[in-house]
């Protein structure tokens, strides 16, 4: 039996391949059968490892466009909570400050933060009780750090604006320090110092002011809204 394998293998190597037939007998032969179903073996593991392969990228690929999808979806949702055309109007409330009216003596002040809004409470020369905001309209120096107030007048401690507490109402404009206070005010428009309504109670004196309660969140609303018109929409076009 070996030697007949022998001579049809010494057959199959003097001839070329596609010529090669296998003789009957051997065809049904247990070696030939077990060394063909081994091939075969072989050369279907790569496939199936290609298979494998494609299906865990196809997997990897549904997997980022689900997570991309959901990041946008985020995205626009805090978009859509920022961005709003809904015009907000005033809330006016009287708000009590915590100070009481004997606290405080002439040319005193106070900085207070009511409801978002920053204010400046205080006395002027003469004891009279007034309210304005707490940032200078230049470039927005808080007037508590070191304001003077002269009479009806307060000016800001940094580059001396000064501004009628009653009204608001602009006098000077940034004339100090020499040269650098006049360069700083050049670039930045004039503008007045908002002045609120106080009182104080008949009982108890507390200081009470009137502010607006969506200042906040109308500033806030008008900040995301340009921010966001500067970005774009995520379609590409603009607000």
């Amino acid at each position: 039996m070996l030697s007949k394998v022998l001579v049809t293998w010494g057959a199959a190597l003097a001839c070329p391949a596609s010529a090669f037939v296998p003789s009957q007998g051997l065809q049904h032969s247990p070696e030939l059968r077990a060394t063909t179903a081994v091939g075969a073996s072989d050369e279907a593991a790569p496939q199936d490892s290609r298979s494998g392969l494609g299906a865990t990228a196809t997997a990897a690929g549904l997997c980022l466009a689900a997570a991309g999808a959901v990041a946008a979806k985020k995205r626009s949702a805090r978009t859509q909570r920022r961005y709003t055309t809904q015009v907000i109007l005033p809330a006016l409330q009287w708000i009590k400050t915590g100070l009481k009216l004997g606290e405080l003596q002439a040319t005193e002040l106070r900085a207070k933060n009511l409801a978002g809004v920053d204010v400046l409470v205080g006395k002027d020369g003469s004891g009279k009780l007034f309210c304005v905001a707490n940032l200078c309209p230049h470039i927005g120096t808080p007037m508590s750090e070191g304001a003077d107030v002269i009479g009806d007048v307060i000016v800001c401690p940094l580059h001396g604006s000064s501004f009628k507490v009653t009204t608001g109402e602009l006098i000077d404009w940034c004339p100090t320090p020499f040269i650098i206070g006049p360069l700083t005010g050049f670039v930045v428009e004039r503008k007045n110092l908002a002045v609120f309504e106080v009182r104080s109670s008949f009982f108890g004196g507390d200081i009470e002011v009137l502010v607006d309660t969506n200042a906040k969140r109308a500033y806030e609303a008008d900040y995301w809204k340009g921010l966001l018109d500067a970005q774009g929409k995520d379609d590409g076009t603009f607000y």
